[in-house]
């Protein structure tokens, strides 16, 4: 999988997933009235939890076979079949057919998923502007969605959608069978296991459970927001445009997050949540427009501070695609939790999700770990200055900092007593051997004894002793 034409295309389709589970959901009660004669909503919301099933169902199988297969293999083969499954919803008779045949396509395009630990480690510049890249591909993907799935519910005939689909899933495979290729320049974590990948295990599944109740949280708030704004007096062109502005301010506050994660440190993923909590409470308290565009303004900028945070920790504990399936899958099963959470707050009232939304990230807040950031050993820490040898001891060679001049190869110092005492470079350091004289009045009693025995001696032998 080449890291520089690869990761374009597993971007891509990362987008690609995302428009097209975002973009048709406003579209599918339209397609079954219009083409199978399903007018009921039941069936909608049957179709939507059968397909989010299937990517929780397949995702543990993608992980596992990431441990033999490599990722770009699996990448390109899962491509493969969305493209005959897209191909196929545009043929499929009944509506039972066709949601037969788009959970298999929900569970052949989750393998795009297992790619994000490799993305992320893969960036020239380190994981967090990794981490960045994907969030801002990802919330683009939202607000092209959301434009996408108003423009596809005023089409004529629905089943011109759906070629779209294919034709855009056929563009793709050629991209894949074109670029990714397992095994020629890999990049950095997209396979195997990422060094103590193992030790993190347990806090995988930690991770795991706070991104599922992290999705619940903010999805919950999504479902009956539109009909929240225009109950309240706004137009539909209102509603869309408040709705857009969370993932505008993601996508505005993104360029930031390195510098606020340089300042902040572990501290950034609790402070984001509590931004984004603040948001929501103020959204369900007013129904102004000026003030719900400031509150959504809020809200996204809480959440891309929280959800770049919270990633970096995912990449940091997950390791390989294989661990990450155990995250991808709490992030699906919030996605499937997330609707039901909310139509039992709406039926309440419609500002309950939003409020409902706000406590639970709010509790995620206080609940989150802040681990301060490390300082890189190599980068920042300053050497003791060395401890001044004993007097008339033999300093061994001590490591001083070699001068840029000095050459790589190894110089190799003359031999026997006329070498003593000089400088050898070896492999870009100084070596400093150096014989200091001792004393007399300081040189140790052990040392001062020779020199007193023959004095001694000559002594008793003339007689002078006491």
């Amino acid at each position: 999988m080449t890291g520089a034409h690869g990761r374009p295309v597993l971007l891509a389709a990362a987008g690609l997933h995302m428009v097209t589970q975002s973009a048709l959901a406003p579209f599918y009660p339209a397609l079954f009235r219009a083409v199978y004669g399903v007018g009921s909503l039941a069936a909608t919301g049957l179709f939507l939890v059968l397909c989010q099933v299937s990517a929780v169902a397949a995702l543990p199988l993608w992980g596992r076979a990431s441990r033999r297969v490599p990722l770009a293999r699996l990448v390109t083969a899962g491509q493969s079949a969305a493209v005959l499954l897209a191909a196929a919803l545009v043929l499929a008779p009944s509506y039972a057919v066709f949601t037969g045949v788009s959970v298999l396509l929900v569970a052949a395009k989750a393998v795009v998923l297992l790619a994000y630990p490799g993305l992320a480690r893969s960036h020239p510049r380190g994981v967090l502007p990794g981490v960045v890249q994907y969030v801002a591909v990802l919330h683009a993907a939202s607000v092209a969605a959301t434009l996408l799935g108003g423009v596809v519910v005023s089409v004529p005939e629905p089943r011109s959608a759906l070629l779209l689909l294919a034709l855009l899933e056929a563009v793709l495979l050629a991209a894949c069978l074109r670029v990714l290729r397992p095994g020629a320049d890999a990049p950095a974590g997209a396979a195997g296991d990422a060094p103590g990948a193992g030790r993190a295990a347990g806090g995988v599944w930690r991770l795991a459970g706070y991104v599922l109740l992290t999705a619940v949280a903010v999805y919950a708030a999504r479902p009956y927001f539109t009909e929240y704004v225009t109950g309240a007096g706004a137009s539909t062109g209102t509603a869309t445009a408040l709705f857009l502005l969370p993932h505008v301010a993601v996508l505005a506050l993104l360029p930031a997050a390195e510098r606020l994660r340089a300042r902040l440190g572990g501290r950034l993923l609790r402070h984001g949540m509590l931004v984004a909590a603040a948001g929501l409470a103020v959204q369900a308290a007013l129904t102004d427009p000026g003030w719900l565009a400031a509150a959504r303004l809020v809200f996204g900028a809480g959440l891309a501070l929280g959800q770049v945070a919270l990633d970096e920790r995912v990449i940091a504990a997950s390791g390989s695609g294989a661990a990450y399936s155990v995250v991808a899958v709490g992030q699906t099963a919030g996605l499937l939790l997330a609707p039901l959470v909310a139509t039992g707050a709406a039926t309440a009232a419609l500002w309950a999700p939003l409020l409902v939304g706000g406590a639970l990230l709010c509790a995620l807040a206080l609940v989150s770990p802040a681990s301060p950031v490390r300082p890189d050993p190599l980068r920042d820490a300053v050497p003791a200055p060395p401890a001044p040898p004993a007097p008339g001891r033999f300093v061994g060679p001590r490591a001083v900092p070699a001068p840029r001049g000095l050459p790589r190869t190894p110089l190799v110092g003359p031999k026997g007593r006329a070498g003593a005492g000089r400088t050898a470079a070896h492999r870009g350091e100084a070596l400093s051997t150096v014989v200091l004289p001792a004393p007399a009045h300081s040189a140790p009693e052990a040392e001062r004894a020779p020199a007193a025995a023959p004095e001694a001696e000559r002594a008793s032998k003339e007689g002078n002793l006491p």
